[in-house]
């Protein structure tokens, strides 16, 4: 983590200077030589930072108080800005030996540059330890984070992981504890493993035996004189029964907690489905919700007493609405049995009163064929009166005698009457079609 200098930038309010400062110079606000002064109308000069924060408590001068505004205010003339600037002051790091003394206007650029007494941080980025300038160089040179390089197995790394490094670094010599033999680290463990003076357990220690010795004496000595070398078979089948066993045993354990575990979860969701129907079906649930006010100390004396639980309501509704929906399931066949046995009969009728009118509109338009001829014939047919045998000589004769008027009328009547009659019946067949 990186980290700055607190006195990398300078506050020049607070420098400490060589001499007494002028009276003249000084800002009435802060109290300390002007930086960056600025020139009221009224011929008051402040610091800027001071006259801003004065005008927005109020718009009048400090001084004299008359109106001042911002917009009033302009940079005082430049011999004030240099002979503020040119004043002589310490270091601000002189609480830390710094014993430079120059002109305020170069105070920060010494600081940046050629203070030995400021704050960096340390080059290694992993650092960042702040440092005096000075004490860079042993700083940087004795720095828990420098990289270092291990003399046994030449690996580079950083300073604080070499000093827990030399206790697993795979090259450094190791001396066996129990019999002298010195070995790379590397190979010290597959030596452990092979060392005759290397204290080991009895190979049926887990059966009981307690003996702890050298390896070169467990065949030779122990094994012929240990208690349990008679009975290892016996006591191998038995650990492998009790292997067997327990591994049975985290099985059904594991089974249960699955089994509790949907257990947990069906009676969450049976607790949900309560609520539901009984926000729904508050009726059927009052019997249940007067368990809480029933008297555990009276004796019951009568089973239709007991209140019943909602596992049990609930299942006599469902009883209840299945045979509902039997009943119901019963009454759709039938009545849809009865309308389509209604519906053949009307359509048999429909069909009947249809050939009656086909056989009507038949009639009708054999009659109006034979009503037409008719009167084709009677308009276009030969004269009715002929010149006779007996005539008197001379007088003149019709070629064309005229027709009753009275048959045409009527004739007309009759037929404008099976018209109307003939299309009463068309509009009737088509409303049923």
């Amino acid at each position: 983590m990186s980290h700055t200098d607190p006195m990398a930038e300078v506050d020049l309010h607070n420098l400490t200077f060589t001499e007494t400062v002028n009276a003249n110079l000084i800002c009435c606000i802060c109290h300390a030589p002007f930086v960056e002064p600025m020139a009221s109308p009224c011929g008051h000069i402040f610091c800027e930072s001071c006259i801003y924060q004065a005008l927005e408590s109020a718009s009048q001068c400090p001084v004299d108080r008359s109106p001042l505004a911002l917009s009033d205010l302009k940079t005082a003339v430049k011999i004030i800005h240099n002979m503020v600037n040119e004043l002589q002051t310490y270091c601000p790091r002189v609480s830390f030996g710094c014993n430079h003394v120059g002109q305020r206007h170069m105070i920060e650029h010494h600081l940046k540059n050629d203070c030995e007494y400021t704050l960096l941080p340390c080059e290694l980025e992993e650092c960042g330890e702040l440092i005096l300038k000075k004490d860079m160089n042993s700083h940087v040179e004795t720095c828990r984070y420098r990289m270092s390089e291990c003399m046994m197995c030449r690996k580079k790394m950083r300073a604080f992981e070499l000093e827990d490094h030399h206790e697993l670094c795979p090259a450094e010599i190791v001396k066996c504890p129990h019999c002298e033999i010195t070995n790379v680290r590397s190979d010290h463990m597959k030596h452990l493993g092979e060392c005759p003076e290397h204290p080991i357990p009895c190979t049926l220690s887990p059966f009981g035996c307690k003996w702890i010795g050298a390896r070169k004496n467990l065949a030779t000595i122990h094994q012929k004189e240990c208690a349990y070398e008679g009975i290892k078979d016996f006591l191998y089948q038995q650990k492998q029964r009790e292997d067997a066993l327990h591994e049975e045993l985290n099985y059904a354990r594991r089974g249960y907690e699955s089994l509790n575990s949907q257990l947990e979860g069906i009676n969450t969701q049976v607790s949900h489905m309560q609520d539901s129907l009984s926000a729904m079906f508050p009726s059927y649930f009052q019997s249940y919700r007067s368990q809480d006010m029933y008297n555990d100390d009276e004796p019951i004396t009568d089973l239709n007493d007991v209140p019943l639980s909602p596992q049990e309501i609930i299942m006599s509704d469902n009883e209840r609405l299945k045979n509902d929906i039997e009943t119901i399931t019963a009454n759709i066949a039938s009545l849809e049995l009865k309308q389509n046995v209604a519906l053949m009969t009307e359509t048999l009728r429909m069909q009947e009163e249809m050939q009656s009118l086909r056989a009507l509109c038949h009639g009708l338009r054999m009659q109006m064929h034979y009503v037409l001829m008719e009167r084709r014939g009677n308009v276009g047919g030969p004269s009715t009166s002929t010149a006779g045998a007996n005539a008197t000589p001379g007088a003149s004769t019709s070629t064309n005698a005229p027709t009753n008027p009275i048959n045409g009328i009527t004739r007309m009547r009759n037929w404008i009457g099976w018209s109307f009659i003939l299309r009463r019946i068309m509009i009737t067949f088509r409303l049923l079609m």
